[in-house]
């Protein structure tokens, strides 16, 4: 397949699935075996990933903005509303990334080893699945974030270290089973993408080697901006969905893609 192309259909899934809760690394595995679509390498898998921090980023700019604005003046001695805000998101932040950061560091062969095996893969789908159906079970609460609910909630993200298991659909459903409001659960979702997709991408910056000098300057960009732009797109089509209790639905889908995927390969 051309390279261009190629590269356009997994900035396309990157940016979409990073966000909606089907796993983004089970569909760029499952594109790679059913469409023949191979990346550029470790670094594309970078870049991709950093086109949908930038959309994070971008989206929620106000909440980062404040993060520096806030955190900064709370360093100062600062106690006013926004230095107390910026540094109680700051810890939620720092507590919800624990977990996958750990994770990854203790199991990082494990986990490189499952992105090899498909049939892997779409049973972690499944459980993907039964996971977000779970959540149309659970009464719809209006608790607010506490050092603890952060902490929990990234511990449910330590399960979307597993390719097939979705980041945001595994935080989200954290989020809604501590009792979280919805739209605050997907917005503390988003939000904790960034440090630990970051994380993720310094782990891997020591593998890249020579990748980033041959020659694939054009290649990476269109990604970088595919993946930005859909990235941007999905968070604001999944905090209206979050909003009209149809998250859960979303497993269906993950079902029916595991499912068709063991008969398949």
């Amino acid at each position: 397949m051309n390279p261009i192309l190629a590269t356009v259909i997994l900035a396309l899934i990157q940016g979409w699935t990073e966000f909606l809760p089907i796993s983004s690394s089970g569909h760029l595995v499952l594109a790679q075996h059913l469409l023949g679509v191979e990346s550029a390498g470790v670094a594309l898998e970078i870049i991709l990933h950093l086109g949908t921090v930038f959309a994070v980023i971008l989206y929620y700019r106000e909440d980062f903005l404040s993060i520096l604005s806030g955190g900064w003046d709370f360093v100062r001695g600062g106690r006013g509303p926004e230095a107390v805000s910026a540094s109680r998101l700051i810890l939620f932040l720092v507590l919800g990334t624990i977990p996958g950061a750990l994770g990854g560091a203790l199991f990082k062969d494990t986990i490189e080893s499952a992105f090899g095996d498909v049939r892997f893969v779409c049973y972690a789908l499944l459980f993907t699945g039964a996971l977000l159906l779970s959540t149309l079970l659970v009464p719809r609460k209006r608790e607010r974030l506490s050092p603890l609910r952060a902490f929990l909630v990234g511990a449910f993200q330590l399960l979307a270290l597993l390719p097939g298991v979705s980041r945001s659909g595994s935080t989200i459903s954290g989020g809604l089973f501590l009792g979280i409001d919805p739209e605050e659960a997907a917005r503390f979702s988003f939000l904790l993408s960034v440090p630990i997709i970051l994380g993720a991408v310094a782990f891997q910056l020591p593998d890249v080697g020579a990748e980033l000098r041959a020659g694939h300057l054009p290649q990476y960009l269109i990604g970088l901006v595919v993946a930005f732009v859909s990235g941007y797109v999905a968070i604001g089509a999944m905090l209206k969905i979050v909003r009209r209790g149809r998250f859960g639905f979303f497993g269906i889908y993950c079902l029916l893609v595991g499912i068709l995927g063991l008969f398949i390969l």
